[in-house]
């Protein structure tokens, strides 16, 4: 099995990289008989550390918006690296933000990626061809989740979350802007103000959190309170989706921490 580690590849020099040098990297590597990859298992190492990792590091790089540091390793046998298959992928990064969603650290393994390696060499862009099942931990901090209520997907998560648990409340409607997150052991306390025409009004959503199964996690003893009104709701289960399967979800002071599986469509 061989393996190329690009911890020196971080977003300080990601824009030296791009996929038509990736190809160039192919052309001085193989530069005679590019069919006649199996006599040459130095040239398929340099292979590796030259076209393939760096194509990956471009792939995952660009379903980021931003990232401080990015290491991606991979392990593969010869004839697999030709076919474009990768067994095993490793991912670890620091501070990153997907669709504004703010992650202190995350580690992360793939199993059986299929890829458009003779494409790559070409100078075409990384694709994955099939599924692809990445599971591993990752990281929220306070200050990640507060940064992430910026991000559309989270705050109209969360007013939509809402509004199912307080459906009968009718002072839950409209907009709301939402202010802050705060973690404790094993539950969340959420702030924010109601928003209509005239006025704003201070909300608080209190409620513990955990596994229900591997796809949904459940919202246990939730209370809302409007101004200086506190109401008891009922518990609550969210489905995240078939293609989710958590394993572990822990709430500690200040951070929440989750290992398990997605599956990665292509």
């Amino acid at each position: 099995m061989l393996s190329c580690s690009l911890s020196s590849l971080t977003t300080d020099n990601r824009t030296n990289i791009n996929y038509t040098n990736l190809s160039n990297c192919y052309t001085d590597i193989f530069p005679l008989n590019p069919n006649n990859l199996e006599q040459d298992k130095t040239a398929k190492h340099r292979l590796i550390s030259k076209v393939l990792s760096p194509a990956l590091w471009l792939f995952v790089r660009s379903q980021v918006e931003q990232v401080s540091h990015l290491e991606v390793q991979i392990a593969s046998s010869d004839r697999q690296i030709l076919s474009g298959s990768i067994p095993r992928l490793s991912i670890s990064g620091d501070r990153i933000v997907y669709k504004g969603l703010h992650f202190a650290k995350i580690c992360l393994m793939g199993e059986g990626m299929q890829t458009n390696l003779r494409q790559v060499m070409r100078g075409q862009p990384l694709q994955l061809l099939e599924p692809m099942v990445v599971s591993g931990e990752a990281m929220l901090q306070e200050t990640d989740l507060n940064a992430s209520l910026k991000s559309d997907l989270l705050s109209s998560a969360l007013t939509e979350l809402l509004s199912k648990l307080a459906s009968s409340n009718s002072a839950v409607r409209g907009p709301i802007d939402w202010k802050q997150i705060a973690i404790a052991p094993g539950s969340l306390l959420l702030q924010g103000n109601l928003v209509n025409s005239s006025h704003t009004t201070p909300i608080t959503l209190r409620c513990g959190l955990q596994l229900s199964s591997g796809r949904k996690l459940l919202l246990t003893q939730p209370q809302l309170q409007i101004s200086n009104s506190w109401e008891e709701l009922e518990n609550y289960v969210m489905d995240l989706g078939s293609h989710v399967n958590l394993k572990e979800l822990t709430l500690e002071p200040g951070q929440i921490v989750c290992r398990g599986s997605i599956t990665v469509m292509p």
